[in-house]
């Protein structure tokens, strides 16, 4: 009984090992039990494809960002730039013809703020005052109407005159008879010549002191014509030298007038003036009409430079001009000397003399570019480019070859159209 009891027990106590054993290689121990880890194979995939996601995105817009424009197929224009004036036909200084005060015409008193009225010729632009002229006319005047009267007057001889003819008459009548003395009608007779020579010289010097003082009269109306200022053409007050009650002299500048007509006066380096020739089209910008270009004709050329700033002055005619154009509005020009159909356009800016930068794939690399016709805005590329290219346009002295960046396409300005 003790050793079935002793079996018992052993058998009990070895089947209660087996499965401590058992329970140990399955992972659970009773007595002292181990953490679970949290992290598996596909967390551990996850977050090292967000880092490197991240370090990407860090990386991309870190990169710097080039701004470029597309290479394009256009017009190419061969053009000689220059600025322009809108200058008026004829320009009159209007200067003063005596000494004096000057008095402003009511039309203009208000001196410079009267400038851009228009004017008509002859019209009243100041006085000059001179009180001795005044004074000496307002008598010539005077001395001349007196003169005017008393000629209306019989002369003082002619009274006389007429009685020595009559008794010259009556003589003859009667001297044949025997009843006069001859010596009497022959003292009668010289009477009467004398009378006719005195009634001459009265005549002449009435007439002659009658045109001197109408001469005078003239003289001195002349004179205060002069003093009168009037505008020489019809125009534009452009310009007040002097101010109401200045003290002027003869021969001072007052006034400035302009004609309405205008013409177009472009300027152009002495560099460039040799390829502009009379008939040639121009491209006109003025600074006033911003958002329209203007086509114009080169009329002339001037043979001498301005010998400060050695350029040369083109005259334009423009075609349909705008209703208000005015004195003084400037510009700019692009006188067209020569003109390539379907060429290969880059824009100018893009050019660092024959150089252009080229983002490629993400890749800056550096092009030669042999350059045709050139103008402010596109340049002809008649190598080392392609039609499509993306080139950058700002900033090409902070990429170099090689450089990874980022592109931002931007709008370049329209091709030119031929005019």
């Amino acid at each position: 009984m003790v050793s079935k009891m002793y079996e018992q027990s052993a058998t009990t106590t070895a089947t209660a090992g087996h499965e401590r054993i058992a329970n140990d290689r399955s992972g659970h121990h009773t007595s002292s039990p181990k953490l679970k880890l949290p992290v598996s194979k596909t967390v551990l995939w996850i977050g090292a494809a967000t880092i490197v996601v991240l370090v990407a995105l860090a990386y991309f817009f870190l990169m710097p960002v080039a701004e470029v424009t597309t290479v394009q197929r256009g017009t190419a224009i061969s053009a000689v730039y220059g600025t322009v004036r809108i200058e008026p036909a004829f320009v009159v200084r209007v200067r003063a013809q005596n000494d004096g005060f000057i008095r402003l015409a009511e039309s203009f008193s208000a001196g410079r703020g009267a400038i851009g009225k228009g004017v008509q010729r002859g019209e009243l632009l100041a006085t000059i005052a001179d009180e001795e002229i005044s004074r000496q006319l307002k008598q010539a005047h005077t001395d001349l109407q007196a003169a005017i009267d008393r000629a209306a007057l019989p002369l003082p001889s002619s009274e006389l005159l007429k009685a020595a003819e009559d008794n010259l008459q009556r003589l003859e009548k009667v001297v044949s008879s025997g009843n006069v003395p001859a010596v009497e009608y022959q003292k009668s007779k010289s009477e009467v010549n004398r009378l006719r020579g005195a009634l001459e010289t009265e005549r002449i010097e009435r007439d002659r002191n009658l045109k001197s003082l109408e001469e005078t009269a003239k003289r001195l109306e002349a004179e205060m014509k002069n003093a009168e200022v009037r505008s020489p053409i019809d125009g534009i007050l452009t310009n007040v030298q002097t101010i109401d009650g200045e003290l002027v002299s003869d021969g001072s500048e007052l006034f400035t007038v302009s004609s309405r007509k205008t013409y177009v006066r472009g300027e152009v380096n002495e560099e460039d003036v040799g390829e502009v020739k009379p008939g040639m089209k121009a491209k006109v910008q003025l600074y006033a009409y911003r958002t329209r270009t203007f086509i114009g004709r080169v009329t002339s050329i001037q043979p001498a430079a301005d010998p400060t700033t050695q350029r040369y002055t083109v005259v334009l005619e423009m075609e349909n001009p705008p209703d208000n154009m005015m004195v003084g509005m400037t510009g700019e020009m692009n006188i067209i000397t020569g003109i390539h159909e379907n060429a290969l356009l880059v824009p100018t800016r893009a050019l660092l003399v024959d150089q252009a930068l080229v983002v490629n794939g993400g890749i800056v690399q550096r092009r030669t570019v042999n350059v045709g016709f050139r103008t402010l805005d596109y340049s002809e590329a008649l190598n080392g480019l392609a039609d499509g290219d993306h080139v950058i346009v700002y900033d090409q002295d902070q990429f170099h070859p090689g450089q990874p960046v980022r592109q931002r396409m931007i709008n370049a300005p329209p091709p030119p159209k031929a005019p």
